[in-house]
Parts: structure tokens; sequence; C-alpha cells
């Protein structure tokens, strides 16, 4: 009994024993799955997996100057500490902490990081960047926050990130913005805050002079004062689509700025008669997605590079061309998708350079086409699909722009369903006034109107001139006979007198 006994406490101390091990075994093995490793030969990558935030300090993994970029593979990374990546002798200039569960930047969280220009801190849940954060630093020049959860952008947390050029702030929640928030960023080119929560911008952009794209798209915004932009001198690409603007609006740019794209779809717009001031560079216009449903006189005066139109999805029922006078470089027109039943011709000038005219999806029932290619004679491509129009357009149109370098489509060759109407019963000979007619409510631009009576008044002033140049002429030409013949007369009489003399004598 007692070697029973015996046995079995030693058997239960050699496995108290095995256990210990086991144990003191598993403390590597995990240890084992945080790792850095370098990438393929020639990658300049080195990749850390599964790591922590205090594993960069204790990994024996040497970051030299192989090691470009920094990437992080499923890591975990809560809270960055400050010097976290304080690593000896790095040389990065990439760094990816992208989806690791970022929650919280410590200040100087990226201290020792000096030759740091790319920052990927996309996919994460950072609430906020504080003052202090990039502390050390200065040279990032691409910062990626986009798809975290900040929802407020406070003073001086860019503060010094003064080479920094792209800013990435999408998809976040993003309320409110200090208007000293972007202090500093003297040369930030793009700025992308699109798809947050932003209902206001004050004074925010006003030290942004650098500024080249601006996307505020999918915000909240619902109101401009006409100065948000102003100071943007540079800005030649600015993004408002899916917005809450209605229309009592200003978009005031100052003289000489560089603007070229502007983009208000998909907003709550229904009359174009907002303020916009000093677009004389501005080439492409959308207003898609919207409610339009009229044009206010002069909308589109001083726009003299627009070049390409965008309206369609709107609730326009005329097309007019006035309301494209005054725009010489106008190459583009996109008015599908309305619901356009007539075609106003009210333009004193043709729009030479217009190359392509969208009027599909609409409800013309008949189309003058003569009257509307008078006033556009650089048309080149024209859409009518999913009219109203009557079949027999099509042969009319082929017959007539045979030997042209013309192309227009009238039929929807992806549907099914009947695309043309039947023939319409008989009208008078003139359709002008059904769909394309001449409006003489006096909608003409004062441009028009100014060029017109200038071009008369030349005209009627040359004419004067010639008129008189020819009565002077005549004039002397009138005079000059008359005085040879008094001369010849006055000899004949003398003659004549010398005559009867000498015949008395010689009788």
């Amino acid at each position: 009994m007692t070697a029973i006994t015996f046995w079995m406490l030693k058997a239960f101390g050699l496995l108290i024993v095995l256990s210990a091990v086991s144990c003191i075994f598993e403390v590597p093995t995990l240890n084992d799955k945080m790792k850095c490793s370098y990438g393929e030969r020639g990658s300049l990558t080195a990749t850390c997996v599964n790591a922590t935030p205090a594993y960069f300090k204790l990994t024996l993994y040497k970051f030299d100057h192989l090691d470009e970029t920094l990437k992080c593979l499923n890591c975990t990374l809560k809270i960055i500490e400050s010097n976290t990546f304080d690593l000896s002798g790095n040389m990065i200039r990439v760094l990816d902490i992208s989806n690791s569960g970022v929650e919280m930047l410590k200040p100087k969280a990226f201290m020792g990081l000096v030759f740091l220009q790319h920052l990927q801190l996309n996919n994460n849940q950072i609430r906020s960047i504080f003052p202090g954060t990039f502390i050390g630093t200065k040279k990032i020049e691409q910062l990626n926050l986009e798809n975290n959860e900040i929802s407020i952008l406070v003073e001086g947390g860019f503060a010094e990130l003064l080479q920094l050029s792209v800013l990435n702030l999408r998809s976040n929640n993003i309320k409110i913005i200090d208007p000293h928030a972007f202090s500093g960023l003297q040369k930030l080119v793009l700025l992308d805050l699109g798809f947050n929560q932003i209902t206001d911008l004050h004074q925010s952009l006003v030290n942004l002079t650098a500024l080249e794209v601006l996307k505020m798209e999918h915000n909240l915004i619902h109101q401009l004062s006409g100065s948000e932009f102003s100071s943007l001198a540079n800005l030649y690409q600015l993004n408002l689509s899916a917005n809450l603007l209605v229309d009592n609006f200003t978009i005031h740019m100052q003289p000489g700025n560089q603007l070229k794209s502007l983009s208000l779809s998909h907003n709550q717009i229904e009359e174009l008669k907002f303020g916009m001031a000093h677009l004389d560079t501005l080439e492409e216009l959308q207003l898609s997605f919207n409610n339009i449903s009229d044009i206010g006189n002069n909308m589109f005066e001083g726009m003299f590079s627009l070049r390409q139109l965008e309206l369609p999805y709107n609730n326009l029922s005329q097309f007019k061309t006035g309301w494209f006078s005054g725009l010489p470089q106008l190459t583009s027109l996109n008015f599908s998708h309305n619901h356009i039943e007539e075609i106003v011709i009210s333009s004193v000038f043709p729009l030479r350079n217009l190359h392509f005219l969208d009027l599909s999806n609409n409800a013309l029932g008949t189309f003058d086409y003569s009257a509307l290619i008078s006033r556009l004679p650089g048309l080149t491509y024209l859409r009518l699909e999913s009219n109203k129009l009557p079949c027999s357009l099509e042969d009319e149109m082929e017959t007539e722009f045979e030997n042209d370098n013309f192309k227009f489509v009238l039929e929807d060759d992806a549907s099914t369903r009947q695309v043309c109407a039947l023939p319409p019963a008989s009208k008078p000979a003139s359709t002008l006034h059904d769909t394309c007619m001449v409006d003489k409510s006096g909608s003409v631009s004062s441009l028009d109107i100014i060029i017109f009576v200038v071009f008369s008044l030349v005209m009627a002033a040359i004419a004067v001139l010639f008129y008189l140049q020819f009565l002077i002429y005549k004039g002397v030409q009138l005079t000059r006979p008359k005085r040879v013949a008094s001369t010849v007369q006055l000899i004949a009489s003398e003659d004549d007198h010398r005559e009867d003399e000498f015949v008395n004598d010689r009788v």
C-alpha cells in the first residue's frame, strides 16, 4: 500500500512538472505570432503581423534604409502612445496601419519617424485628432484618415504638418470644423471632406491658399453665404454634390481665380437663380438630379470659358437657346431625362461651337430640326431617343443630312417598346410654334441686345458716309459740265456776233 501511494505521488509530481514546462513554452509560442519581416527582395517593405503598440520596441527586427515602407497586418493598435514608433535607425517613408483597430492617438504618437511622408490611418475607429499628435513628423505629405469616427476637427490638430499636400477625411462623422482646424496647411492641394455631416463651413477654409481640389459631396450643407471659397485663388475643382442646397445661395470667387469644374448635382435646387460671381474660367458645370424647373435670364452670363453643361434629371419643360447666349466655348449640352415639350429659339447669335446635344428621354411631340440647326451650325451629334416624335421624322432627317457630318439618334436600340409615335393628324404647314417657336417675350439676353444695337449703329454710320460721299461726287460731276457749256456758249455768241459784223461790212 505504501509503494502504491509512493508511485501515485511521483506520477502526480511529474504531471505538475510537465504542466509547468508546457506553460513556460506557451509564452514564446504566442509571441512568435507577432513578427516583423522583410518582404520580397527589392520591395523595400517591412511587414509586421499581429503586432501591438508595445511590440515595436521589443522586436529584434532592425529597421534600416531598406525599410522605406512599414505595413501592419492584423495588428491591434487600440491606443498609440507617445514614441511608439521611435525605432532606432529607421528611414521609414510610408507607414500603413490601416485596419488596425486604432481608437486613440496620443501626443507625439509618431515621434521618431523623421523621414515619414505618407501615413495611412484609414479604416480605424479614431474619434479625434488632438493638437500635438504629429509632433516630430514635419515631412508628412499625405495623410489618409478615411473611414474613421472623427466628429470634430479641433484647432491645431494638423498644425505640425507644414508639408502636407493631401488630406483625406472622407467617410467620418464630422459635424463641426473649427475655424482654425486647418491652420498652417499652406501647401495643402487636395482636401476630401466627402461623406460627412457638415452643415456649415464658416471661415474654416480661409487659409488654404494653395488648395486646388475640394471635395464636399454627401454632406448636409444647405446654405452658402458666398465667402466660403473666395480666398481659394488656386481652386480648380469644387464638388458640392449631394448636399441640401436649394435656391438662395451664393458662390463668390475672387477675380483671377482658377475654378474650372463645379458640381452641384443631387441637391434640391428648383430655380437657377442663385448667385455666382467671377466664374469666367469655369469649363464644366454639373447640375443633374435636382428639381430645376426654370432657368433665370442671364444665369450663365460671364461664363465665357464654359464647355460642358449638365442638366439631366430635372423638371424642365422647355429648352431655350437664349439661355446659352454669351457662351462662345460651349461644346456639350445634356438636357436628357427632363419633361421638355417644346424648343424655343430665343437667341440672336448662333452657338457655333456646340457639337453635342442630348434631348433624349423627354416629351417632345414634334421637332423642327431646321430651326434648331440654324442656331447650332456646328452640331455633329444629337440624341432624341425616348421622346414622342413621329416615326417619319427619322427618314426626313436621314434625307436632309445624308451628305453632312451629322449623327442623330431617334431610337433606343436597347428598348423593345414603341419608341416613336404614329403619324400625327394633319396640321398647318408650319410647326415652328408647336415645338420650336421663336420667343417673342423679350428673353433675349442683354449682351445680345447690346451687340445687335452696336452693330446696327456701325452699319448705319457706314451707310451714311457712303451716301455723303456719293452726293459729293455727284455734285462735282454735275458742276463741271455746266461751266464748260457756259464757256462754249459765250465763245459761240462772240463768234456769231463777229460773223454778223463781217456780213454787214461786205454788204
